[in-house]
């Protein structure tokens, strides 16, 4: 693949739209900001990248909140980044979890700053907390909740306490404190999580940390490329398959990624062994796959490692024995394009040390991005595509059972 289809454009796109309480603040918060690359300087790294993205001019001033994006990683401390996909087992769907009716309102304007933290302090219920104003405007359906402590919990009715949401163990509160999102661009799932770590590198580093470090960095470049995003989880929570199922339903974005790291594979070959896993009934899901494909393959390949994979690498659907899809990401939210991408195997430790390095993260990153934004503003087919097949085996994780919800 050439240059020109990873230039980012900036297409009319639709608002995350915040409805939340007034604040003393007269601006808004500006969101989570990541550590660019170390080398070269940092500040010339952002400058560079933007300017070839096409997300703002050459001689553009630079803003506050984009002239140093060396300020903090989600969480407060970073931490050291961390095999197969969560899929939760047909038995798990016949946990009860609370009915979800989902609605999505959308509007054409630029998007404006994403997030609003309130600065008032949750009245003390016997119930977990989480604080949004009643609006009458508003559907009573739909969106999700951002609690004070970030936890995304979709939004199931309304009372007159607040609002009922489900939480990412599938219990049911009512709350009356955070902020309610009703619309974006892009759900992004950073999987596993909590308990749930997914592979460990030779060397210890979890896949859950890994995942997430990429969706904020995903979620970094989409943000100036004028799309708005939410992540199904921006801490280090457990959080089964059919919660973050419920995020993409309640949102209807136009697309729904879920990031993975891989683990397992011994078998060398000469190009890396990414694996794109997609829902078979959508067209646009299989599309967005095989840009996907292109666009990660050819990021990584830059970069020197002793690849790994299995027949599998390219983009593909793997179905249960009944001939249904596998993952719970792609059976649970039907209508909502989603594609589960596994970069590489963090199982090999050449592979490990790449993945764990800061430049190689912001490129995987960035090519996500890339991906997702010329899949919205183009027709390209994408490539690597392979036949569906049988592989009914399951992990046993991403399910309800022994799942402890975070503090709100």
């Amino acid at each position: 693949m050439g240059e020109a289809h990873s230039q980012l454009v900036r297409p009319p796109v639709g608002e995350r739209t915040v409805l939340t309480a007034d604040v003393d603040s007269a601006e808004p918060s500006a969101g989570r900001a990541l550590a660019a690359p170390s080398a070269p300087d940092a500040s010339e790294v952002v400058e560079l990248a933007l300017a070839d993205l096409g997300m703002i001019p050459d001689e553009a001033p630079a803003t506050d909140d984009e002239a140093d994006p060396e300020v903090e990683v989600l969480g407060a401390t970073e931490r050291s980044l961390g095999a197969a996909v969560e899929d939760e087992p047909e038995a798990a769907s016949t946990t009860e979890t609370p009915t979800t009716t989902t609605t999505s309102t959308t509007t054409t304007a630029a998007p404006t700053t994403t997030t609003t933290t309130t600065t008032a302090t949750p009245t003390t219920t016997t119930e977990p907390e989480v604080v949004v104003p009643i609006d009458d405007e508003a559907p009573d359906t739909g969106g999700v909740l951002i609690s004070p402590r970030g936890i995304v919990l979709p939004v199931v009715g309304r009372s007159s306490n607040g609002w009922r949401a489900m939480t990412p163990c599938g219990n049911e509160v009512t709350t009356d404190a955070g902020d309610r999102v009703v619309s974006v661009d892009f759900v992004i799932d950073p999987g596993h999580g909590g308990s749930e770590t997914g592979a460990v590198s030779p060397g210890g580093t979890l896949e859950s940390d890994l995942n997430l470090r990429i969706a904020e960095i995903v979620e970094w470049y989409l943000d100036r490329a004028g799309y708005s995003v939410l992540l199904t989880r921006t801490s280090d929570i457990r959080m089964p398959l059919r919660s973050r199922a419920e995020i993409a339903n309640a949102m209807q974005p136009r697309a729904f990624i879920s990031i993975h790291h891989n683990g397992g594979a011994t078998r060398r070959q000469s190009t890396p062994g990414t694996e794109m896993f997609v829902d078979g009934g959508n067209p646009e899901a299989k599309r967005l796959g095989g840009i996907l494909f292109e666009e990660l393959t050819n990021r990584l390949s830059a970069f020197d490692a002793e690849w790994v994979g299995t027949v599998h690498n390219g983009v593909s659907t793997r179905l249960n024995d009944n001939g249904d899809d596998l993952y719970g990401i792609h059976r649970f939210t039907p209508g909502v394009p989603s594609v589960i991408t596994e970069a590489g195997y963090l199982s090999n430790a050449s592979e490990a040390a790449l993945f764990t390095d800061n430049d190689v993260q912001w490129a995987h990153g960035r090519a996500i991005a890339d991906g997702l934004v010329r899949w919205a503003t183009s027709a390209d087919a994408g490539s690597g595509y392979l036949a569906d097949f049988v592989d009914p085996t399951s992990s046993g994780t991403g399910g309800f059972q022994g799942c402890v919800d975070p503090a709100l």
